[in-house]
């Protein structure tokens, strides 16, 4: 299952390289400012980025969490196909729907559900969030945090703010400046923090 995990991480990756590797062939003929659509490339690069850690925390807690104790299941709101509030607890009669499924699909289908309204805004998130699946962050782990939490909240700046720079007092409001070097160092630290966690895993399977 971890081969299938990294199999999609590494591709996700690889997307954010093949990004970076177009603003180089498109920068690196002239030299002087760049133009506010050739730094686009790496403001892009960065929300891809943080959506291949995202998926691959979401991946790795989609494999482990069913597998967790009774007590990390028993957060999980059972799977519904209706737009109701999820519910942890429920009636016996819910599980009608559910008749044609085991016991096995209805957990794989209610931690994907559930996956899929948790959040990672922040380290904090992961600790949280990993911690589910008795993933505890070591030294290793945690010296990449600075970074990751830079790279998630510019991200949000990004997506939600268009990445300008909001000083409280000034009208008009400049895009965020942003450059190679900051971007490849948040690709770092995201690649090198997912390979402590595939070694963590591999530490402690069996």
């Amino acid at each position: 299952m971890l081969d299938d995990i990294m199999f999609i991480y590494d591709k996700n990756y690889g997307r954010t390289i093949s990004l970076i590797n177009l603003y180089t062939s498109q920068t690196s003929v002239r030299r002087g400012r760049r133009t506010t659509e050739q730094l686009d490339l790496l403001r892009v690069t960065v929300v891809l980025l943080h959506a291949t850690m995202e998926d691959f925390l979401r991946n790795l807690m989609n494999w482990k969490l069913p597998l967790s104790s009774k007590e990390k299941i028993n957060k999980v709101p059972l799977f519904t196909n209706s737009y109701e509030p999820r519910r942890t607890k429920f009636e016996l009669g819910e599980l009608l729907e559910h008749s044609d499924k085991t016991v096995e699909e209805i957990i794989e289908l209610s931690v994907r559900e559930y996956l899929n309204s948790i959040s990672f805004n922040n380290t904090s998130d992961i600790v949280k969030n990993l911690g589910d699946i008795q993933y505890i962050m070591n030294s290793n782990m945690r010296l990449h945090f600075a970074k990751l939490d830079e790279m998630i909240k510019r991200r949000h700046n990004i997506v939600h703010q268009a990445d300008r720079d909001f000083v409280v007092g000034e009208g008009i409001h400049k895009i965020k400046s942003i450059n190679l070097e900051l971007v490849q160092g948040w690709q770092n630290a995201v690649d090198r923090f997912v390979l402590e966690i595939v070694r963590f895993t591999y530490n402690n399977e069996g």
